[in-house]
């Protein structure tokens, strides 16, 4: 079987990840359980908290499927409803913002469009610890340079002891060979005309791929010190020019770091476990109410949170710069030149191609280059991020 994937949340994604393998192989599905996927973690952030809802679905399939028209909601011992509506496939979104608060109980319960219910262990917010520091130093990870992003959290933990990070990773991009003309084929003439000058600059963004653990219990402290959180090398370009990270630090119960311990355990770096080491099925806490033998997957977590963002480049430390995303492939050609070859079509046709004007004018040799190198938003967004400080 298959599972939802999702970017801003790993918990699926690890578990597909038991499935990988060193060669390519196709793979097919030998026998199929329908099984309901439930992504849901709340926090003590005040915001519209955020459930999704999916099946899993074949292995040899691309298409998610999705658990819609569901009716989802969240009881508190103390009378509080929380309902949620859903606003795009399988996403349920609570009608308004709310907090998970200390010493109340909440319970995830959800039916489904064919009358399946479902319904969660009531939970408890655990203590709240913030993350103090953030930042990045250069080290040496197993012969490879690069910058190792640490967390440290405050030193009162109030009781503690479970973690869980998520990253989100944003960076600068600007086109090394940006020119502010691009030259056009109109008639028999080539002609410069302005290229918008937003093509130079862009910025990527990714998210935490892996399950990102750690208790206080194992360190020396009583406190998460020098935590490594994520490994740039020295020759990625996502330092090129100014890169940002978030770091969301999450306090959690003893049970959700077991269930999360067990999926990273699940996704080993070791050859062959895909034939040695298929999982079984991983009981989280949330239950079908009609049938204790049907299988549910996912986890019902309530969380603390705390977040930190920094910013850094490479020259921030001992550094060279680092190679573009692309390498970028220059070619010259002579627009008057037609033997004893035509480069005046070549240079159109690479136009047409998507190569981008560098410099030269009509009549005269051109320098061209290839458009990842001429115009950033040939593969990312120019869109400037609201939160972005250069």
């Amino acid at each position: 079987m298959r599972l939802n994937k999702r970017c801003s949340n790993v918990l699926f994604l690890v578990l597909l990840g038991v499935f990988s393998c060193t060669e390519p192989f196709t793979l097919v599905t030998e026998s199929f359980e329908d099984v309901i996927v439930i992504e849901a973690t709340i926090t003590d952030e005040f915001k519209r908290q955020e459930i999704r809802v999916s099946r899993t679905f074949l292995l040899e399939s691309d298409t998610q499927v999705f658990e819609q028209n569901a009716s989802v909601r969240i009881e508190t011992n103390t009378g509080e409803v929380y309902n949620f509506s859903e606003t795009l496939n399988g996403v349920y979104v609570s009608d308004i913002a709310f907090e998970a608060r200390e010493n109340v109980l909440y319970k995830l319960l959800i039916s489904t469009s064919d009358g399946r219910e479902y319904a969660s262990n009531e939970e408890l917010l655990p203590p709240k610890a913030e993350i103090e520091n953030l930042y990045g130093e250069l080290v040496n990870l197993n012969g490879e340079i690069g910058i190792q992003v640490l967390v440290d959290s405050n030193e009162d933990l109030g009781g503690a002891n479970f973690f869980r990070y998520e990253y989100e990773e944003t960076y600068k991009i600007v086109a090394p060979h940006f020119s502010f003309f691009d030259a056009l084929y109109i008639g028999e003439d080539i002609v410069l005309v302005p290229r918008d000058p937003s093509k130079q600059t862009c910025y990527s963004t990714n998210y935490s791929a892996n399950i990102i653990l750690t208790s206080v219990s194992k360190l020396a402290e009583n406190r998460v010190s020098r935590f490594p959180i994520r490994f740039i090398s020295a020759n990625s370009a996502i330092v090129r020019e100014r890169y940002s990270i978030l770091v969301k630090q999450y306090v959690q119960s003893v049970n959700a770091n077991t269930f999360y311990k067990i999926l990273k355990e699940l996704n080993s770096d070791e050859e062959g476990v895909f034939i040695d080491n298929q999982p079984g099925f991983i009981q989280g806490n949330i239950f079908s109410k009609q049938s204790q033998n049907e299988k549910v997957f996912g986890f019902f977590d309530v969380s603390s949170v705390s977040s930190k963002r920094v910013y850094f480049d490479y020259s921030n430390f001992d550094m060279n710069l680092p190679p573009y995303f692309f390498d970028c492939d220059f070619l010259e050609l002579d627009s008057a030149m037609e033997e004893p070859v035509n480069e005046r079509l070549i240079l159109i046709g690479s136009f047409r191609d998507g190569y981008k004007y560098v410099s030269g004018s009509d009549g005269g040799v051109f320098t061209i280059v290839n458009q990842e190198c001429g115009d950033c938003t040939t593969f990312s967004s120019n869109i400037k991020p609201v939160f972005w400080i250069d």
